[in-house]
C-alpha cells in the first residue's frame, strides 16, 4: 500500500476505533437514561418509560388506557449518538474502499474491513427498524454485542498496523497462555451479555444487598425467558416479575465471581512473564480491580448513572485488553526465557 494510502488508512481506522468506543459509551448512557437511571424522582421513576417515545412498541394503547400523544423529541445524547453512528459508518465505508483498492497488493486484506462494514450496516438496519428498542431485550442485546464486536474488529485491525514491525517479546511459556486468554475473552463476553440482560430487563434495583440479594426469592428460568417485548402497565411502567429480576442479578454476580477468579489467575501468570505480556497482565489486573469496585459501588449506591456507564465502559476496555493479549501471543515469538 503506498504511503499516502497507508497513512490515510491508519488514520481512518484509528478514528473509527475511537468513535466506536465513544458510541458504546453514548449508547449505554442513552439506554440507561431512558430507563430512568439518574432521573429526578429516583428510585420511584426507574422503569417508567416515555409513552410518546415508545408508542410503537407499547401498542394497543387505547385498550390499556395509555395516551401516546406525539413523538417525543430526541435528547442531546440521542442526537450525539446518531451523529457519531453516522460518522462511524462513513469512516468504515472509506476503510473498506481503501482495503478493496489494495486487495491484490500488500495491504490490510479484506476480511476485517468487510467484517467491520457488515456489522456497522447490521447495526444501522436495527436502528432504522427499531429506533430506540428499550422495550425489546433481544434487540438491546444485539445492539450491545454488535457494538462490542465492531470495537473488537477495529481494534484488531488497528493492532495489525504494527504487526510486521517486530516479533513479539512473548516467551514460549507466555505463548502457551493464548488458549487461556481466549477463554478469558469468552468469559468477559458472556459476563458483558449478562450485564446487558440485567439492564435490558430493568433489573438494576432487584438486588440491593451483597453478595447474593439477602435471600430474596428468585426464578432464574423466568429471568432468562426470551421476551420479544416487555409488558408496560397502564401507568407507563415496565412490568417484571420480582423473582425473575433477582434471578438475573444473581447469575450476573455468579458470573462476576467466575470472571474475577479466572482473570486474577491469568493476570498472575502474565506477571511472571517478560515484555508486553507482563505489561498487559498489569493492565488486565488494574482494569479488573476497577471493574469489581465499580460493580460493588453500583449496588451499594443504588445504581448511579455515571457509575453504571463507567462499569460498561470498563467492560469494553477489558475486552480490548484481552484482544491485545491474544493478538500479541499470536505473533511469531522470540525466546526470552521460560517462566512457570
Amino acid at each position: 500500500m503506498p504511503d499516502r494510502f497507508a497513512s490515510l488508512f491508519a488514520k481512518l481506522v484509528t478514528a473509527s476505533l475511537i468513535l466506536s468506543f465513544t458510541l458504546i459509551v453514548l449508547s449505554s448512557l442513552m439506554r440507561l437514561s431512558n430507563q430512568g437511571l439518574g432521573c429526578d424522582d429516583w428510585p420511584a421513576c426507574y422503569g417508567r418509560v416515555d409513552i410518546a417515545k415508545y408508542a410503537g412498541d407499547i401498542g394497543a394503547m387505547d385498550s390499556r388506557g395509555l395516551q401516546p400523544g406525539g413523538l417525543a423529541p430526541p435528547s442531546a445524547v440521542e442526537r450525539a449518538h446518531r451523529g457519531v453512528a453516522s460518522t462511524v459508518l462513513v469512516f468504515i465505508l472509506a476503510v473498506a474502499i481503501l482495503a478493496w483498492r489494495r486487495r491484490k497488493g500488500v495491504g490490510p486484506g479484506m476480511a476485517l474491513p468487510l467484517a467491520a462494514l457488515v456489522i456497522t450496516l447490521l447495526l444501522a438496519v436495527l436502528g432504522v427498524m427499531y429506533g430506540s428498542p428499550l422495550l425489546r431485550p433481544p434487540i438491546v442485546m444485539a445492539n450491545l454485542l454488535g457494538g462490542m464486536a465492531l470495537l473488537g474488529v477495529l481494534w484488531w485491525l488497528w493492532l495489525n498496523q504494527g504487526r510486521r514491525e517486530a516479533a513479539t517479546e512473548a516467551s514460549v511459556a507466555a505463548a502457551s497462555l493464548r488458549k487461556w486468554a481466549l477463554l478469558g475473552l469468552a468469559l468477559v463476553v458472556a459476563q458483558t451479555a449478562l450485564g446487558g440482560w440485567v439492564s435490558s430487563n430493568f433489573s438494576a434495583l432487584a438486588c440491593p444487598a451483597l453478595p447474593f440479594c439477602g435471600g430474596a426469592e428468585m426464578d432464574i428460568a423466568a429471568g432468562f425467558t426470551l421476551r420479544q417485548l416487555l409488558e408496560v402497565s397502564p401507568q407507563g411502567r415496565v412490568v417484571m416479575e420480582p423473582a425473575a429480576t433477582v434471578g438475573i442479578h444473581v447469575m450476573h454476580r455468579l458470573g462476576a465471581l467466575l470472571v474475577l477468579a479466572f482473570l486474577v489467575w491469568l493476570g498472575y501468570r502474565l506477571l511472571k512473564q517478560d515484555g508486553r505480556p507482563r505489561t498487559l497482565g498489569m493492565v488486565l489486573l488494574a482494569l479488573l480491580g476497577l471493574q469489581i469496585l465499580l460493580g460493588m459501588a453500583v449496588v451499594m449506591l443504588g445504581s448511579p448513572l455515571g457509575m453504571v456507564v463507567s462499569h460498561n465502559a470498563t467492560a469494553a476496555l477489558l475486552w480490548l485488553t484481552l484482544l491485545a493479549l491474544i493478538h500479541d501471543l499470536s505473533l511469531p515469538q522470540t525466546s526470552t526465557g521460560y517462566h512457570q
